[in-house]
């Protein structure tokens, strides 16, 4: 029997196409019910079928159809992670095979590594894929640089004239994109993701399974809405940097602590999950972004198994808070939770750069101020796309799974920004970053407001950055004040000789991962890390504040002359 007979018996349904032979877009209509009574109970037949049906589907696209559909290029950067870039081809080629996309699909490897053996590794990966697979490569992209000369400099720096190894997630995405220019793709969508990114939503799953038909929706998205800019989200390891959660880590360090020394040795009660978390619940300063951080009801979820302590449940976690500087939140992963994506397709204000998609007509939007190397590079853009494209940029939920730590090391392959020289961990370049990258995200969102980039006089954008400076100082001050507060009473509690960490064994071992992420957070943190130093530094964002104001007041007629180096390119 069909899938699409099975799929009519499931759903109750009765009769079929008057032709007597389902076509394509008989299956399209009857998708989203079994798409929602797959998530209803996602068993592995449930999934089986889910997926058999959609390559059925696919195997249904008439000339007619095929004439109108997408072919999917998906754009990958990397930087020395040849493992977490081969699991997340993987995760890509497994998608393909479970739902077929007959659209066409291209992966196309961007390089940014430093050492020649990584960039070795990743371009013998794409001989295995199974795939369309393209490789741009150090070489061929100082060719294309030097070809285009002094005009693509505004958009990539000059450090790639020395060295052109980590350039810069922003840098190589730019990069990527005047190499697209020139490609032969027709009717491409192009789709960006991160190399520490998987094509499946599970969290935590042992054996992945492809729920998500992420092919077919953003082609059908296109089709259908017009749109020229699509962003997904992640699910997994939050999207943002450590400088801005050790707060509410700390909170679920303590909570889990203080139930944990009542009784020690009572059996484990932590399995009933994270409660009510909303979008966001890991970042401090949830309220500065829009977000909603609330944790009501918030319980950790152990993941041990079989009979244990609480003691032991302890002693887990602690040993699992230093990849928190790495990028993981140890008690605060974002699940994922279903709502059908047409109805989830709404407007957006941000731009999620490990997961996006552009058609060729956006290509004209670069990253801006990329060879500034700051974080927030993707809400940025999209306070300047919202202006610019109005409902043709838009969110659908289509997330992919993001893990920032291989499970082996508890660190991130590669990760820039993040020292682990002397014994120790440095993020202080990290939350440098993330608080300029927050001084022009906020920038733009006031100067938008007032006519930017349209309309603008360089004592508005001195003013801007002065008033957004200021707030934001307060900002980071307050929220830093918090996380110490937090960090004493978790010290006072290691230090109380009446508690039970000097019994040995699971307390103990608790006792010192816990010692260690407070001394961790203390050093960067703390009013003598660099960071806390140079934020203090009215010179150090003095320097900064002219480099932002430069930036901002070029940017217009940056913005032009990117449009001509794509011309040039061959984009329309």
């Amino acid at each position: 029997m069909s899938a699409y007979r099975q799929a009519l018996q499931l759903l109750s349904r009765e009769g079929a196409p008057a032709t007597g032979t389902p076509g394509f877009q008989d299956y399209e209509r009857l998708l989203p019910a079994l798409e929602a009574a797959m998530w209803a109970g996602p068993d592995d037949r449930r999934v089986a079928h889910f997926q058999a049906f959609c390559r059925e589907m696919e195997e249904r696209s008439d000339p007619g159809i095929a004439a109108r559909r997408h072919h999917l290029v998906v754009v990958v950067p990397v930087a020395d992670r040849p493992r977490q870039l081969a699991a997340c081809i993987r995760s890509l080629s497994a998608c393909q095979a479970a739902f077929g996309y007959s659209g066409g699909l291209t992966l196309v490897v961007v390089e940014d590594s430093l050492l020649p053996r990584n960039a070795r590794a990743h371009r013998a990966l794409l001989d295995g894929a199974g795939l369309d697979a393209r490789y741009l490569g150090l070489e061929e992209q100082r060719g294309l640089l030097e070809s285009l000369g002094p005009e693509a400099l505004p958009f990539v720096g000059e450090q790639w004239r020395a060295q052109m190894g980590h350039k810069g997630a922003s840098v190589t995405r730019n990069i990527a994109m005047l190499w697209l220019a020139r490609q032969g793709f027709e009717r491409p969508l192009f789709h960006f993701i991160d190399s520490d990114q998987a094509f499946h939503v599970e969290v935590g799953a042992e054996r992945p399974r492809y729920l998500l038909n992420y092919f077919y929706h953003i082609d059908r998205l296109f089709r259908e809405h017009g749109l020229s800019v699509l962003t997904g989200k992640v699910v997994g390891d939050p999207p943002v940097s450590p400088a801005v959660m050790a707060g509410t880590l700390l909170d679920d360090v303590l909570q889990v602590t203080e139930e944990v020394l009542a009784s020690p040795g009572k059996a484990c009660g932590f399995h009933g999950g994270e409660g009510a978390l909303g979008h966001g619940a890991y970042h401090d300063m949830a309220a500065l972004f829009g977000l909603d951080n609330r944790a009501g009801g918030w319980r950790h979820a152990c993941p041990l198994e079989g009979p244990h302590s609480r003691a032991e449940a302890l002693e887990l976690l602690s040993g699992r808070l230093l990849r928190f500087f790495d990028g993981e939140h140890p008690t605060r992963v974002t699940p994922f939770e279903y709502t059908p994506v047409e109805q989830s397709l709404a407007p957006a204000r941000t731009v999620y750069t490990g997961n996006y998609v552009i058609d060729r007509r956006a290509l004209r939007f670069c990253i801006p101020f990329a060879p500034m190397k700051l974080r927030m590079a993707g809400p940025t853009l999209g306070r300047l796309l919202q202006g610019r494209l109005g409902g043709r940029f838009a969110q659908a939920n289509l997330p992919l799974l993001h893990r920032r730590t291989e499970e082996s090391t508890g660190r991130a392959e590669f990760r820039t920004g993040i020292d682990h020289r002397a014994g120790g961990v440095d993020v202080s370049d990290e939350y440098e970053r993330q608080f300029i990258g927050d001084w022009m995200l906020f920038s733009i969102v006031e100067l938008v407001g007032r006519g930017y980039p349209d309309r603008f006089e360089a004592s508005t954008i001195d003013a801007v950055l002065r008033e957004v400076e200021q707030r934001l100082l307060d900002e980071y001050a307050a929220t830093r004040a918090r996380v110490l507060e937090r960090l004493g009473r978790l010290q006072g509690r290691l230090d109380e000789p009446s508690l039970p960490w000097r019994e040995g064994g699971a307390m103990r071992r608790s006792a010192a991962g816990l010692r260690a992420f407070a001394g961790a957070v203390r050093a960067n943190y703390g009013e003598h890390s660099r960071a806390v130093e140079h934020l203090a530094d009215a010179g150090w964002r003095a320097q900064w504040r002219g480099q932002l104001a430069r930036a901002l007041a070029e940017y217009p007629g940056a913005s032009a002359r990117w449009c001509e180096l794509l011309e040039r390119s061959g984009s329309g």
